[in-house]
């Protein structure tokens, strides 16, 4: 049985990490196959953002202990960092993928899982969602691009406090850090809102959400300068681009669907 499940609503894929007898527990084969996932979208007619969920009331509860295991126990030099590299490739997939991705959280999002929320877009979460940032716990250091994703959405100190006292955080605290850009009462409801709140950006132009996308992910490293010089690159490609020209004519025309028009942030 496949570990990632697919289903298609409008212009919204949602992926389901589908492993509910371990709590959607990630091993290597599953973060593979969700890369595969997360790329085979960008490359699909039709779907202009994706959701990040997972199966049975909780997102993930982080590495398979065992599956791990039992792969760095194949060959003890060269496994981890192999072990490693294949969760890595999922991250990056998701952190450059043209299409926005919006995660669904409910249950348990423990370790990698927690670090493969922050590594998408926007994150939506049910009351009863639990964060927590275990690896000090088992005697190991942050993975999945934890202490990259982490001190740039709760900042450098809070960060430390997450990863060195690994203390689980509840859905209103994450809230109160920014880790999250809502908290809805139930898995069906977190799940209905990323659908709501994925399809609304789908339904701007994919260029223009794509490179916001680039634009924003590289603000959080290199210099201002470097970040203008960006800017100045993509706005400028932007603006030849037919949708963009279509947006300044239907302004200049009062147009009921402008780029100006507000969109919904509640």
């Amino acid at each position: 049985m496949s570990d990632i499940k697919i289903s298609d609503h409008g212009p919204v894929r949602v992926l389901t990490i589908n492993r509910p007898e371990r709590r959607n527990a990630l091993a290597a084969t599953t973060a593979e196959e969700l890369r595969t996932a997360v790329e085979d979208a960008a490359r699909a007619s039709g779907v202009g953002a994706l959701v990040l969920t997972g199966a049975g009331g909780h997102f993930s509860a982080g590495g398979d202990a065992e599956a791990i295991l039992g792969v760095i126990g194949d060959n003890a030099d060269a496994a981890p960092v192999r072990l490693m590299r294949t969760f890595h490739r999922l991250v990056q997939a998701i952190w450059d993928s043209e299409l926005p991705v919006v995660a669904a959280v409910s249950g348990v999002a423990y370790g990698g899982a927690f670090n493969l929320a922050l590594s998408c877009d926007l994150i939506y979460c049910s009351e009863d969602a639990r964060f927590c940032q275990v690896f000090m716990k088992r005697g190991i250091v942050p993975d999945v691009g934890g202490a990259y994703l982490l001190p740039r959405a709760a900042g450098i100190h809070k960060a430390k406090e997450l990863m060195l006292l690994a203390g689980e955080i509840d859905a209103q605290r994450a809230s109160d850090l920014g880790l999250v850009n809502g908290v809805l009462p139930d898995a069906e409801a977190v799940l209905a809102r990323a659908i709501e709140i994925a399809t609304q950006i789908a339904e701007s132009p994919d260029f223009a959400v794509s490179l916001t996308k680039r634009l924003i992910n590289s603000s959080t490293t290199g210099t201002l300068q470097s970040a203008l010089e960006l800017e100045a690159i993509t706005q400028a490609t932007i603006l030849r681009s037919p949708s963009a020209q279509r947006g300044f004519q239907e302004f200049l025309n009062r147009g009921s669907r402008t780029p100006d028009t507000p969109s919904r942030t509640d």
